[in-house]
């Protein structure tokens, strides 16, 4: 029986991120830290010998994006915007996109803020592309 390309795992090279305040066509390199736990209360007991382990509050990690340096300054202008406005939580969209551009997986992470801007090393024996990171802070992941 023939597999088809449904039946495929989803490849990590294809993705899209929005983000409120960039332009729907800013594109990302790399995407890293999307992550979820629950996280582990521990109760003891005087008439047990074994500490409780009993689940808690869901935890999540924070994200980091990374693309290539333009002379724009959107991102760094993104991160200054949670300098002097106090609105600016918002929902970031992460799409996993299948080989053809349909989105298979989407995670939207609510109140949403930059909390880190990181310009690229320098160095003038290299060749490689500067890149440019976002670190962003969310409360969870809507469903």
């Amino acid at each position: 029986m023939a597999r088809t390309i449904a039946n495929d795992p989803l490849q990590k090279f294809m993705f899209r991120v929005t983000i409120p305040g960039l332009p729907a066509g800013i594109g990302f390199q790399k995407v890293g830290g999307l992550s979820r736990e629950v996280g582990v209360v521990e109760y003891l007991e005087g008439l047990y010998e074994y500490t409780h382990k009993l689940p808690g509050r869901e935890k999540v990690g924070e994200v980091t994006l990374e693309r290539g340096s333009y002379a724009d300054k959107e991102l760094e202008a993104i991160y200054k915007k949670v300098l002097t406005d106090s609105n600016v939580r918002n929902t970031v969209i992460i799409e996993i996109l299948d080989r053809f551009g349909n989105a298979k997986r989407t995670y939207k992470l609510a109140e949403a803020w930059v909390s880190k801007w990181e310009g690229s090393d320098l160095d003038a024996s290299s060749d490689d592309v500067a890149i440019e990171k976002l670190t962003l802070q969310f409360e969870y992941f809507l469903d």
